[in-house]
């Protein structure tokens, strides 16, 4: 199966779940896709949560921070210029989830990081988390997407608020106190290298492809509104 990647140029949330949702189109049996984006200051939900259970969403947004929710489930996570979401799309296969597996070890490899898989949906260095993702599909193809810590905020993730359930299974007492930026191993490790490290470790050409227009301003519709987000939770 050959690759083919996609990167936006922009940080808008909603346009860029938008182009994800989009990038299913081209996916068959012999191409994945991969796309590199990233979301400037925002917080973005599971698709099931409740945003004011997850987050302290009116003091983010105070301080102009924006909430989405994508169309997988998982935790709430923060995103900002310093961290990379990736997304592989493929026909959905029992081997969907190793494929992204084995690009993410394979990226960090080339980074010169001994990454592990922890627990259902966490890679870690030396113990502490550097990225998580989640999966979802429609029925026919299979997105699995995720973040990369690589010079992030993270007392911005203060405004998170998990149940102490979750941290307590991980043994730690803060959101902070579990994750690492990727530079604190490298200063040279940048955003843009370990874009690169994606798509070497993929071996991805471009893709040269048009977004269908009509189906690309529906899901932008749709993830930016209220109704989406909040599920009359406002």
């Amino acid at each position: 199966m050959k690759y083919k990647y996609f990167i936006s140029t922009g940080t808008d949330p909603y346009i860029n779940l938008a182009i994800e949702r989009c990038l299913f189109e081209f996916a068959d049996e012999n191409t994945a896709i991969l796309y590199l984006w990233q979301n400037d200051n925002t917080i973005v939900i599971g698709r099931n949560q409740d945003v004011y259970s997850e987050c302290r969403a009116d003091e983010f947004k105070a301080c102009g921070g924006q909430i989405a929710r994508r169309m997988s489930g998982g935790g709430a996570v923060y995103h900002d210029l310093g961290n990379l979401n990736f997304s592989i799309i493929t026909v959905k296969a029992s081997d969907s989830e190793q494929a992204y597996l084995d690009v993410i070890l394979c990226m960090a490899e080339k980074l010169g990081i001994k990454a592990e898989f922890s627990g259902r949906n966490d890679i870690v260095y030396n113990g502490r988390k550097f990225s998580g993702s989640a999966v979802y599909d429609d029925g026919e193809k299979v997105c699995c997407h995720g973040t990369v810590l690589v010079c992030s905020d993270i007392e911005k993730m203060t405004y998170l608020t998990p149940k102490r359930e979750k941290l307590k299974r991980h043994g730690v007492e803060s959101v902070r106190s579990r994750v690492m930026n990727l530079c604190v191993t490298d200063p040279k490790i940048t955003v843009e290298t370990v874009k690169k490290g994606f798509i070497e470790a993929a071996g991805a050409e471009p893709l040269y492809a048009e977004i269908n227009k009509r189906m690309f301003e529906e899901y932008a519709g749709l993830f930016g509104s209220d109704e989406w987000i909040y599920r009359g939770q406002k």
